[in-house]
């Protein structure tokens, strides 16, 4: 799917299946139908889901009274909104000053070699995210990644996929449960 494209009420392709109570509850929550409300609507759909699938935001744009067009201009200047499910680690690799000169675009690269992503792309397996940052704020720890909820600085880049490497272990040995549906 090309960037500007957003998935909002495709007739030839098949509709995601969600639980849309939460978004129904969301949009029961607010206080009346103001377009103000279209950003944290948007922030809580996406807070349920960790994207914002097709089926929430057909019923926010027909409750706010807002176009496809609408939203996805909210969508696209706002890059922590997401139209694609995330992997379940997001990579940010920082790209500040300091990162870039100490090996980012390595790092990069080497994640690109093994996972086939590069920046905005998840894996085949939907375990990694990658995004880049112009500053994560810790030069000293240069160069440095957020990879899920954990800080790692000073990341050797011959190290990258060894450090990723743990992640997709944990996540192999993690026992096995059913999904709960959103």
């Amino acid at each position: 799917m090309e960037t500007n494209e957003i998935p909002i009420a495709d007739p030839e392709t098949e509709e995601e299946e969600i639980d849309i109570a939460p978004v129904e509850e969301i949009i029961k929550n607010l206080p009346d139908n103001s377009r103000g409300h279209l950003i944290p609507t948007l922030q809580k759909v996406q807070d349920v889901y960790r994207y914002l699938p097709a089926p929430a935001m057909e019923l926010v744009m027909d409750f706010l009274n807002v176009t496809q067009a609408q939203i996805y201009g909210i969508i696209s200047f706002y890059p922590q909104l997401r139209i694609t499910e995330p992997g379940k680690y997001i990579i940010k690799l920082c790209y500040g000053t300091a990162c870039f000169v100490k090996g980012a675009p390595i790092i990069g690269d080497k994640i690109h070699d093994r996972y086939h992503i590069r920046p905005g792309e998840t894996d085949a397996s939907k375990l990694f995210t990658l995004q880049t940052a112009s500053c994560l704020g810790n030069c000293g720890a240069a160069p440095m990644a957020l990879i899920g909820d954990d800080t790692h600085g000073n990341i050797d880049p011959e190290q990258t996929l060894d450090v990723l490497g743990e992640y997709k272990k944990d996540d192999a040995e993690a026992p096995a449960t059913e999904e709960a549906t959103v």
